[in-house]
C-alpha cells in the first residue's frame, strides 16, 4: 500500500533485541557474536564497564573480560520477537509495517485524531514498549527512510514540526540510510558523508551516481517520493521459541522462563479477547529427541496466573533425559471469550471456580485418574449413578449445563434432571454397602417401597425409611423382607 508524504510515521528501532530477550542474570557481562564476522554485536551495561564494546573482536573482548558470557547471533530470535512486538503495539496502533530484524514502523498520522495529537499519543507507545522491557530508540517524520535514519542515529525525536524534522535529519549520516552500500562508496568518494551533503546535489547528479532502488530511496528521505508499505497483520495461531543461555536439567528451573513465555501468550489472546483450552509446550533437550507435553484446561483460560498453575503441577511429573536449551510454546486453536453478567451480590462460589479446580487435578493426577458422578435412570439407590471421566469432549457438551449444586461439581445435563417428586427424599451421603442398623432411630417419615431389578439379576426389595437418631442426625434406613434393618445414608 502507499501512502502520500503527509503521513506521520514512528519508527522503532531495537539495537539489542536478541539479548532482551534472554531470561537470565542481568548482572553478569554479556554479549552476542556475529559468527559470520566473530565481532560483538549486542552486550549489556556490565561488558561496557568491562571495556566491552560494540564490534569488539571475539579474541579481544575474551581477553579484556574473562567472565565474559556469549551467546550466538540469531536472526530467527529477533524476528519472532519483532512479531511479538507488532501484536503488542498492535493495541495502539492499527497500521504496522515490520521491518526485521530490529525495526519497526507505525503509522501514526491516523491515530492523532483519535488521541488528541502526538504529546497524548507517544506516551501510550511509550507504556506499551515499557511493558515489553526491551529497549529502543524512536523518531519521528514524514517518510519511513527518515524516521529510521533519525533513529538509527540516536537523534530521540518525537515531533510533528517538519522544519524541526528537517534540520535533525540533515546532521545524520548517509551510512544510517538503506541506500545500497555500492552506493554509499560512491557518493563517499566526491564527499558525501551526511544528509546535508546528500541535500545539496541536484536529481541529475545523483542519477548519475546511483541506481535506481537508491535514487528512490533518497526521494523518500527528503518527502519526493511515497513508499510502498506491507502492513503487519496478526496471525490467527500462536507460536513461540526462546533460546536459554544455561542449559536446564531441572523442570523447577524451567518456570521462570515459562512465566515470561506465557506471558506474551496471555498478551496474544488478550488482544483477540479469546480464551485457550490448551497449549503445546516443547522442550529441546541437548542430547535426546525433543519431548512435547499438551497441557489442558478444562474452561478457557487466558490469564497468566492460571496458565502457571497448571503447568506447575504436570512439570514437576515430567522428567528430562537430558538437560533443555530451548523451548517452543504453540496453541493452533482458541476461541472467543463470552462475557456473562455476574450478580454483584452472590457470594456462592460458581461453576467456574470448579472448573479451575478440575483443571488443577488433571493437571496433577492426570485426566485418566478425575472422574465425576453421571446420573444413571434407575429407581435402584446402587445403580442410580456411575463415575465418568471428564474429558474436553464433554466439556463442550456442558455448555447447555445446570450447575445448580452449590459446589458446581455435580453436573446434571438439562436432559437428565431428575424428577424431583420422586427423588426429593434421597440422602446427600450414602453408604456402600449398607450397614447393619445399630443405633436406636425414630421413624419420622415412610415407607418408600424400592422393588425392581429382576432382569439383571441384582433385584432388590426394601421398604425405606427417614428416621432420626437420638442426637438429631437424620438418616436413610431401610428393611428387608427378613425384617433385617440397614443403614443406607444420612442427610446433610
Amino acid at each position: 500500500m502507499q501512502f502520500d508524504t503527509r503521513s506521520l510515521w514512528i519508527y522503532l528501532h531495537f539495537p539489542q533485541l536478541q539479548l532482551d530477550q534472554l531470561n537470565i542474570d542481568k548482572d553478569k557481562p554479556l554479549a552476542i557474536v556475529d559468527t559470520k564476522n566473530n565481532q560483538i554485536c549486542q552486550l549489556n551495561a556490565h561488558a561496557q564497564q568491562q571495556g566491552i564494546k560494540l564490534g569488539m573482536g571475539l579474541a579481544s573482548a575474551s581477553l579484556s573480560c574473562p567472565n565474559l558470557l556469549l551467546h550466538e547471533y540469531n536472526y530467527d530470535i529477533e524476528e519472532h520477537a519483532i512479531t511479538h512486538l507488532a501484536n503488542a503495539l498492535y493495541f495502539v496502533c492499527s497500521d504496522i509495517a515490520l521491518a526485521p530484524p530490529q525495526g519497526i514502523a507505525l503509522r501514526a498520522q491516523n491515530m492523532l485524531q483519535l488521541y488528541g495529537g502526538l504529546s497524548q499519543y507517544w506516551p501510550l507507545i511509550k507504556q506499551c514498549l515499557a511493558q515489553q522491557q526491551v529497549h529502543y530508540l524512536a523518531s519521528s517524520a514524514y517518510s519511513i527512510q527518515a524516521a529510521k535514519v533519525l533513529a538509527l542515529c540516536k537523534q530521540s525525536l518525537i515531533s510533528e514540526k517538519r522544519e524541526r524534522i528537517f534540520k535533525a535529519l540533515l546532521k545524520c549520516d548517509i551510512a544510517a540510510s538503506d541506500i545500497d552500500p555500492k552506493d554509499k562508496v560512491k557518493l563517499l568518494r566526491i564527499g558525501v558523508k551526511t544528509i546535508s551533503d546528500l541535500h545539496q546535489l541536484t536529481s541529475a547528479e545523483l542519477a548519475n551516481r546511483v541506481s535506481r532502488v537508491s535514487m528512490s530511496l533518497i526521494h523518500e528521505l527528503f518527502g519526493k517520493q511515497a513508499a510502498k508499505v506491507k502492513f503487519y497483520h496478526p496471525l490467527s495461531t500462536y507460536s513461540d521459541y526462546l533460546e536459554l543461555l544455561y542449559e536446564v536439567h531441572l523442570s523447577a528451573r524451567l518456570l521462570p522462563v515459562l512465566n515470561k513465555c506465557i506471558s506474551k501468550f496471555s498478551d496474544f489472546l488478550l488482544l483477540r479477547n479469546a480464551h485457550a483450552l490448551s497449549i503445546n509446550i516443547t522442550f529441546f533437550q541437548r542430547d535426546n529427541e525433543a519431548l512435547t507435553h499438551t497441557f489442558n484446561s478444562i474452561q478457557g483460560i487466558y490469564k497468566t496466573s492460571q496458565w502457571l498453575d497448571i503447568i506447575e503441577l504436570q512439570l514437576s511429573n515430567i522428567s528430562f533425559a537430558s538437560p533443555v536449551y530451548a523451548l517452543r510454546i504453540e496453541c493452533t486453536h482458541y476461541e472467543t471469550a463470552q462475557s456473562s453478567n455476574v450478580d454483584l451480590f452472590n457470594q456462592k462460589a460458581s461453576h467456574v471456580a470448579a472448573l479451575t479446580l478440575l483443571s488443577r487435578l488433571q493437571s496433577k493426577l492426570g485426566e485418566q485418574n478425575i472422574h465425576q458422578l453421571r446420573f444413571k435412570a434407575d429407581f435402584r439407590p446402587e445403580q442410580s449413578t456411575h463415575k465418568s471421566k471428564f474429558t474436553q469432549g464433554q466439556r463442550a457438551c456442558n455448555k447447555s449445563t445446570n450447575y445448580n449444586n452449590s459446589d458446581g461439581l455435580a453436573i446434571t445435563s438439562q436432559h437428565q434432571v431428575m424428577p424431583t417428586s420422586i427423588f426429593a427424599d434421597r440422602p446427600g451421603l450414602l453408604l456402600e454397602p449398607p450397614e447393619p442398623l445399630t443405633v436406636a432411630v425414630q421413624v419420622i417419615k415412610g415407607p418408600e417401597r424400592i422393588q425392581t431389578g429382576w432382569w439383571d439379576n441384582k433385584s432388590v426389595k426394601r421398604d425405606y425409611y427417614i428416621g432420626q437418631s437420638e442426637d438429631g442426625q437424620q438418616v436413610w434406613i431401610f428393611k428387608t423382607p427378613n425384617k433385617q434393618w440397614y443403614l443406607h445414608g444420612y442427610f446433610v
